[in-house]
């Protein structure tokens, strides 16, 4: 069975994950990739930006105007997409990553959450997941936006999305190799909530994870499925060691 691997601060996953046993899905622009957070524009042919953007005056500076509604209507593509990131590789277990734990999960004050795939995928089989696939990182160039006359903006933006969701949406330089990132997609411009109630196999207790929160974790979870690690460093390779499910625990 294979696992994916999400992590998180030790606060979200108390206040938020755990209690409502969900992940939510975030905006690309929330995200801390360099390319999510610059403004996209692209190359378009027949793009009517005038006729879109009539709050941008073309009259008075034509190259600003130009250059405005092109990133205008780059933000709106990425607006388009919610995703989740998940720690995934057929080589490396994914708790064993040390920058991601440096990263996204406080430099081992958090947590790492495992979950099964295949469970996680049919539990949240209401969502239309758009893709569920591992980054690129060796990223190919955004292809031209070609603009359809005979549909409508968001017809064109999903059209567009579609052919080129690779290049725009699972690609990073290869500086991210490291993180082993598979993403999950949503063709949705507000939150979702994936749940993961069946699907929460282990959690992992950093290096630096507070135990005095066992009590609020473990209230949760059943420890049947759930199953709690710690994880220590020896031999220059971070290790897990299984942890009885009991809130008096404190190893």
């Amino acid at each position: 069975m294979a696992k994916i691997y999400h992590y998180t601060k030790l606060s979200t996953a108390i206040e938020f994950i755990l209690p409502l046993m969900s992940l939510r899905t975030n905006f690309l622009d929330k995200m801390n990739g360099p390319k999510e957070n610059q403004k996209w524009s692209f190359g378009g042919i027949n793009v009517p930006y005038e006729t879109m953007y009539s709050d941008i005056n073309f009259d008075t500076d034509n190259d600003k105007a130009h250059f405005d509604s092109m990133y205008k209507f780059g933000e709106e593509i990425k607006s388009k997409i919610q995703a989740i990131c998940f720690v995934y590789s057929d080589i490396h277990k994914g708790y064993e990553n040390e920058m991601m734990w440096a990263q996204y999960a406080e430099n081992h004050r958090g947590i790492c959450l495992e979950l099964d795939t295949d469970i996680f995928i049919e539990e949240n089989k209401h969502i239309d997941i758009f893709k569920f696939e591992n980054i690129n990182y060796k990223p190919k160039k955004n292809e031209w936006f070609y603009w359809n006359k005979n549909m409508s903006k968001d017809e064109n933006i999903d059209q567009h999305i579609k052919r080129d969701y690779e290049s725009l949406f699972l690609s990073k330089s290869h500086y991210w190799e490291k993180e082993f990132e598979k993403r999950l997609l949503i063709l949705e411009n507000n939150y979702c909530n994936l749940k993961i109630k069946d699907s929460l196999t282990g959690i992992y207790y950093g290096l630096s994870t507070d135990f005095n929160y066992d009590v609020a974790i473990q209230q949760f979870i059943n420890p049947e499925q759930t199953k709690t690690y710690r994880v220590y460093y020896e031999n220059n390779k971070l290790k897990r060691m299984e942890r009885k499910n009991t809130a008096s625990n404190r190893v």
